[in-house]
């Protein structure tokens, strides 16, 4: 994914200070232990000095033999105290890795790379330009599997709407092993959008990169540079969408359809589909109006490696409202 200088330097600010703040709070843990726990901080500094030992060692035995032994004997030395350590913090009621390196990224180590190639974190913030203006941390804060409830769906969709939970699940469980689209399709306000963003915080939260637009927002983003005469932007823009771990496109079918957007939406399909990358799709469009709106071919890509949840009911914004207006005081 394209970067300019000006979106990567303000990355490589981003790591910097958490590092600082990872290290602050390190700091201020080392000193609340040593201040609690006195016998922690004679074993830390007791550690100083045998580590020391050993850089003498290095210098000053010239038998390689004698010098292994040596090493080996204050290794062992400090494997003993690095346990005691822990001990003492267990039961002093912290948990034993206390001390240990904090890393808000531990995959990367807050480096941004990981076995020579961008860590998720880094491909995530990658793609923050596009979330400029966009409601995507607002939603992902307020539609969350721990806010679920099944009080609003009876009998079939009822039924409609666990099994969607239960393929959600299967999605999130296997995402990385195994190459699956999903669709979301179905009446208004029945959860498509909700179960979109429960997916979204999930992977999130677990350090994959994720774009989430509304169908209206993606073909925007792309015909606010598909025009103009300098494509950087553009391909830029075509590589986060192509590259990011899943892409998700919210109410399909609400975009203004034409040639253009058609023309776009297979070729984003397509190319994911060559990179294996998934998409999750939700739409207000029956199966059938799908193909009738968009082609038979967009139809085959968007249901190709595909899992269905057919979402029906009541609008729940709707029951929602009418809850509230029936709780008001006379």
């Amino acid at each position: 994914m394209g970067l300019t200088n000006l979106e990567y330097d303000k990355i490589k600010r981003i790591y910097d200070d958490r590092r600082m703040k990872n290290e602050k709070l390190l700091m201020e843990r080392r000193q609340e232990i040593f201040s609690r726990i006195p016998a922690y901080k004679q074993l830390e500094d007791e550690t100083a000095d045998i580590s020391m030992e050993c850089s003498r060692l290095l210098i000053r035995m010239q038998d390689p033999a004698a010098r292994k032994a040596e090493m080996d004997k204050l290794h062992a030395k400090l494997l003993e105290m690095r346990m005691s350590k822990k001990k003492l913090l267990e039961e002093s009621g912290y948990s034993r890795d206390y001390l240990d390196p904090i890393y808000t990224c531990p995959i990367c180590r807050d480096t941004g790379f990981a076995d020579g190639e961008k860590c998720s974190c880094f491909k995530q913030l990658e793609l923050e330009p596009l979330y400029e203006g966009s409601r995507i941390r607002d939603l992902l804060e307020q539609n969350t599997f721990s806010l679920l409830s099944y009080d609003y769906y009876k009998d079939q969709d009822l039924k409609n709407f666990s099994d969607a939970v239960k393929t959600c699940g299967t999605f999130i469980k296997d995402f990385g092993k195994e190459y699956k689209n999903l669709l979301f399709y179905g009446t208004v306000g029945t959860g498509k959008s909700f179960l979109s963003c429960c997916i979204a915080k999930e992977l999130l939260d677990r350090g994959r990169s994720i774009i989430y637009f509304s169908a209206q927002q993606l073909f925007q983003n792309i015909s606010a540079h598909f025009y103009d005469k300098e494509k950087d932007e553009l391909n830029s823009l075509y590589e986060r969408i192509y590259g990011c771990d899943l892409l998700i496109i919210d109410d399909l079918g609400t975009e203004m359809v034409n040639e253009f957007t058609r023309t776009q939406l297979f070729t984003v399909l397509n190319e994911r589909a060559i990179r294996r990358k998934s998409i999750v799709i939700s739409t207000n469009l029956n199966l059938e109006e799908i193909r009738r709106t968009y082609s038979d071919r967009i139809f085959s890509r968007l249901t190709e490696n595909g899992l269905f949840c057919h979402l029906t009911g009541r609008d729940i914004r709707i029951q929602k409202k009418l809850e509230s207006e029936y709780k008001k005081p006379n």
